[in-house]
């Protein structure tokens, strides 16, 4: 008797711990996982990984709605890890279904950095007085991420979409001729990254917002979006062969 009171009190509490898998959470909002973002570029230059920052910024921003329920990332990556789920943020076929088990995690959101650009452009006035001169400089960045959604209870992608983060910064200096000083432009540089993640994250979370919880006459706006995005893309691109 004493050993089956164990079992029943044991289950309750792995209940508690992991709701049932597809069930939303206690308040009724959609339970979310954020898997590793994956950088197919190399050109991201962030300490640890651009996947990394992306994740932590992602799962941070989605916590911080009142629309989304966020499994905290420590729990979660302990669990992918122990398990050897998904770590890498690529599902094996069944893994989705395992992680919203022991989650309780409705949706896993995934994304890949398709696309990375970054120019940086230094105009220099000429003329000085006393030995000091002006600058300007600008910094323009563009990212690109191939979200995925994937539904825990049937392993089918729920959403799937490119979206877009581009930045462009720029700034006037004052500077000492003959090389006594020098400053700014590295301050200049990561601050265009660092909004370019951010602008691209922020419009993430708008889209699944729209998508997965309101659901209302937002989606129409970002279906003329994704219309425009491609069209756009279409129009960049030149085929070999001339026009026909």
């Amino acid at each position: 008797m004493p050993a089956l009171v164990a079992r029943l009190l044991l289950a309750c509490a792995l209940l508690l711990l992991f709701p049932a898998r597809g069930s939303a959470g206690s308040d009724g909002k959609p339970v979310f996982g954020v898997l590793k973002f994956q950088d197919e570029t190399g050109a991201l230059p962030f300490q640890g990984g651009i996947g990394r920052v992306l994740t932590n910024i992602l799962a941070n921003e989605m916590a911080a709605r009142p629309g989304f329920t966020v499994v905290e990332r420590r729990r979660l990556q302990a669990i992918l890890e122990e398990q050897d789920l998904g770590t890498s943020g690529r599902l094996r076929p069944g893994d989705g279904a395992r992680i919203g088990e022991l989650t309780g995690a409705q949706y896993l959101v995934m994304g890949t950095v398709t696309a990375f650009e970054e120019g940086v452009e230094k105009k220099s006035a000429r003329g000085s007085f006393r030995g000091i001169g002006g600058s300007r400089e600008s910094s323009t960045a563009y990212l690109a991420i191939d979200l995925r959604v994937v539904d825990t209870t049937t392993g089918e992608i729920a959403q799937a979409r490119t979206i877009e983060g581009r930045t462009t910064r720029t700034a006037s200096s004052v500077g000492i001729e003959a090389g006594i000083a020098s400053f700014g432009y590295e301050t200049l540089h990561n601050e265009a990254l660092a909004k370019v993640v951010r602008a691209a994250i922020i419009e993430v979370i708008d889209y699944l917002e729209c998508t997965m919880v309101r659901r209302d006459a937002c989606i129409a706006v970002y279906a003329d979006k994704e219309q425009r995005r491609i069209e756009g893309t279409r129009k960049a691109i030149k085929f070999d062969g001339g026009n026909r």
